[in-house]
């Protein structure tokens, strides 16, 4: 098993980890949902949780500057050593990774990588509502960050955030009631997980 992140191999190959559990990541756009899907599934699962947002919000803190300037002006260094410890923590299991590229710094580590998908106006207005902006603030200021993110993507491990293709899991929330968004995909994860369960045996 290996990420799908070519620049995380030679890392990957430094420590030999006998893995305890399931993986499974969720990653989305801002404002898409996946926190509140990630912590519902990781409860219903009983695995462990974690958050990579919040790491990167709490060294934001650290420095005392806005999520959106730091998100610009961070060092490529710190992406690099945050998901060398995402990488880490999929290798060892027993957790949910949530994060915009947890699925592809766990590749095949991870036994269910999912997408969360979601419209630009659904988006806006949940974000706009977190955090009392305007709706066309909040289009302005996570359209920025979507195109700031996926260039820093490219540019430092070549990859394209938002291809789906490498998740086995997709689910739409841009239409989803709040009871689908917290109850659907632990059923459907939960199915594939089963499904897997028999395959293997």
């Amino acid at each position: 098993m290996s990420t799908y992140v070519k620049k995380l191999k030679n890392y990957e190959k430094k420590f030999n980890i006998k893995k305890k559990g399931i993986t499974i990541t969720v990653s989305g756009l801002s404002g898409s949902g996946k926190s509140t899907i990630a912590e519902t599934l990781a409860k219903k699962l009983k695995i462990k949780y974690k958050n990579m947002g919040d790491v990167f919000r709490e060294l934001a803190k650290e420095k005392n500057i806005s999520m959106e300037k730091f998100s610009k002006t961070r060092a490529k260094k710190t992406d690099i050593l945050l998901d060398e410890k995402c990488l880490k923590l999929a290798k060892e299991g027993n957790i949910l990774l949530n994060g915009r590229l947890t699925g592809w710094v766990a590749g095949d580590n991870a036994e269910i990588r999912v997408w969360i998908k979601c419209d630009l106006k659904t988006r806006a207005k949940r974000v706009a509502e977190r955090e009392n902006k305007t709706f066309q603030q909040a289009k302005r200021d996570i359209t920025e960050r979507d195109n700031v993110d996926k260039k820093r993507y490219k540019e430092l491990y070549d990859i394209d955030a938002e291809n789906t293709e490498i998740y086995n899991y997709i689910f739409d929330n841009g239409k989803a009631t709040y009871e689908e968004a917290i109850t659907k995909p632990s059923k459907d994860i939960k199915l594939l997980l089963d499904k897997m369960d028999t395959t293997s045996n």
